[in-house]
């Protein structure tokens, strides 16, 4: 779906009159009677009312559309889980953390009190040591889950976040000028003078205009999907190459401060 910016919040001509006449045709349906609605609905069971459906490519599309959103949901929380652990974060739909809060952090604080409440000499200077890499980490942590949302995955939480509004939105009013089809046209159909007939018909175009012009701009997104998978998949590359980085400069200040103890380790190839 387009990414919308400040130079695209005037609306064209053409979109702002398909947008009257969606508005015109939800309206409308809206003010359908109950019990016509319902006999309607009755005739279709009985099959004395036409049915109008979805041709069942577009449909399908439509599912694979929902569906896809559905997915980068479930992806978003995946990678949002790779840079906040926490679940007390997680639970409050929050990816950057307080300092504070941060858990490297808060590990830190606990090296530095214990060197200074609990130990002294060369397991205070241990411990302090351990503290100050904590610290360098946390500092890590936190840019790394601040840029998750800010940089590394900005596209898929717009693309989850308005635009899926916006699409389940139209998917539903789409349904709803579906039916609304099939309620003018069995009004048409019944007229039995001329002024219902035209005043009929008219309400019966309306309904026309609104369903082509809310399925154009659902068939739009569909056709974009390709361009936009291929941006999403250019942030899960980013955001791995961005987390790999973040996790060698981890390894990297672990295994400094053991060195600078005295500790031999092996380090990765």
């Amino acid at each position: 779906m387009n990414h919308k910016n400040e130079d695209h919040k005037k609306k064209s001509p053409n979109e702002s009159d398909d947008k009257k006449h969606v508005d015109a045709a939800v309206d409308q349906v809206g003010h359908t009677g109950w019990y016509n609605r319902f006999k309607v609905h009755l005739g279709q069971k009985l099959g004395t009312a036409e049915c109008t459906k979805l041709e069942p490519r577009f449909d399908r599309n439509i599912e694979k559309l929902l569906s896809y959103h559905n997915i980068i949901f479930n992806m978003v929380d995946a990678i949002e889980l790779q840079v906040q652990i926490d679940p007390s974060n997680i639970s409050k739909k929050r990816v950057l953390a307080p300092p504070e809060k941060n858990l490297w952090s808060q590990l830190g604080g606990w090296f530095h009190f214990l060197s200074l409440r609990h130990y002294s000499g060369a397991e205070a200077h241990l411990l302090d040591r351990f503290s100050y890499t904590c610290s360098k980490i946390a500092q890590k942590d936190m840019q790394i889950q601040k840029r998750t949302r800010t940089h590394l995955i900005k596209r898929m939480l717009l693309y989850i976040g308005d635009e899926s509004v916006e699409l389940n939105n139209s998917v539903e009013q789409l349904n709803v000028l579906l039916s609304g089809i099939d309620e003018t046209r069995h009004a048409l159909k019944s007229a039995q003078i001329t002024s219902e007939a035209k005043s009929r018909g008219a309400a019966y175009h309306q309904m026309i205009l609104g369903f082509n012009s809310k399925a154009s701009e659902i068939q739009g997104w569909i056709d974009e999907v390709t361009i936009i998978v291929t941006l999403h998949q250019n942030e899960l590359i980013k955001f791995s190459r961005e987390l790999s980085m973040y996790h060698d400069s981890v390894y990297n200040a672990i295994m400094e401060v053991l060195l600078r103890l005295g500790y031999h380790v092996h380090r990765k190839k």
